[in-house]
């Protein structure tokens, strides 16, 4: 509400009512409303609005929505990255590949085989060396053969062991703490992506819509401005020889032009100086021109708009 408005309330509330009006315990003033502003949390343009002035939207509603494509293009990114971490850890806790495995087995095969082979031929030299019919060198050959074709089965057999195992625990560890970063990136990527879309935080009308779509909207202006039913109050004006008599929740009845029965409320709030009054100069002989401001609540939500006129009576 403008100060000029409240400023010819205070006037009205004092010359035109006077102290026959406040011996009936009558004070004017207006509807107000204390809003809730929903602005965007990032910077981007202004792609859908879902409502208009004057709408009244339930709580989780859609708002408006910013463009997104960076945001996807974002998620997507950290999503395969899991991926790729989670294959990794798979991969470090469960030994090579398979393919790998079938290598590794089937030189080891081949190293028995030759193994074989050699244990053969040593021992048919053995026996045709004790008939002089080979050298102790060939002897020695066949030996070294197979001595050399065991030690080959041997690294055959440990090699495939090893590629069995998985690998050592400093590296699964790494590769647990690399899948668990990217799962925190992609919460991140969806929580950036779901803040270009806003919903309403409350049951209420609809005040005021800032942009168009296509719009750039810097991140912290508000976008949408919702008045709830249960945040309109009601300001009013007192005189100074009344403000002593009247606390905090003291019932009182709002009436206003076409409205019905009287709205019941309470006093919320007392300003504690003078406000929006007329010029005066303060003495003891002046004092009760001076006009205060206090505000209620309705006991129950009421449709009355801000910027309606009302006027105030204390409940007996």
């Amino acid at each position: 509400m403008n100060t000029v408005y409240a400023w010819f309330i205070a006037v009205v509330a004092f010359f035109g009512f006077g102290a026959d009006n406040n011996a009936d315990n009558m004070y004017f003033g207006y509807v107000e409303g204390e809003y809730v502003y929903v602005s965007a949390k990032q910077s981007g343009i202004l792609e859908t609005l879902s409502v208009n002035r004057g709408d009244t939207v339930k709580a989780g509603q859609d708002l408006f929505a910013l463009d997104q494509d960076q945001q996807l293009v974002a998620l997507g990114q950290a999503e395969a990255n899991l991926m790729m971490a989670r294959a990794k850890l798979i991969d470090e806790s469960t030994g090579q590949r398979p393919e790998e495995l079938a290598v590794i087995e089937e030189q080891l095969r081949n190293a028995e085989a030759s193994f074989v082979l050699a244990k053969a031929d040593y021992e048919r030299s053995k026996e045709l060396s004790t008939h002089d019919f080979v050298s102790p060198s060939q002897l020695d050959q066949a030996a070294a053969t197979l001595d050399q074709a065991a030690a080959t089965v041997g690294q055959q057999r440990a090699q495939l062991k090893v590629a069995r195992l998985p690998a050592r625990s400093a590296q699964i560890d790494e590769a647990r703490q690399s899948v668990k970063s990217s799962e925190l990136a992609v919460d991140n990527a969806r929580i950036d992506l779901d803040d270009r879309s806003l919903s309403a935080p409350a049951e209420g009308y609809v005040q005021q819509t800032y942009f168009l779509p296509g719009e750039y909207v810097q991140a912290g202006m508000p976008v949408v401005s919702i008045l709830p039913p249960d945040k309109i109050k009601f300001q009013f004006y007192i005189s100074e020889p009344d403000r002593a008599g009247m606390t905090i929740g003291m019932p009182v009845l709002i009436g206003c032009d076409n409205c019905g029965k009287p709205i019941k409320a309470r006093i919320s709030y007392i300003s504690s100086s003078a406000e929006y009054t007329p010029p005066v100069i303060y003495s003891l002989e002046e004092r009760s021109k001076l006009v205060f401001m206090a505000e209620a609540l309705a006991d129950e939500p009421t449709k009355l708009l801000p910027g309606q006129p009302i006027d105030v009576r204390l409940a007996k």
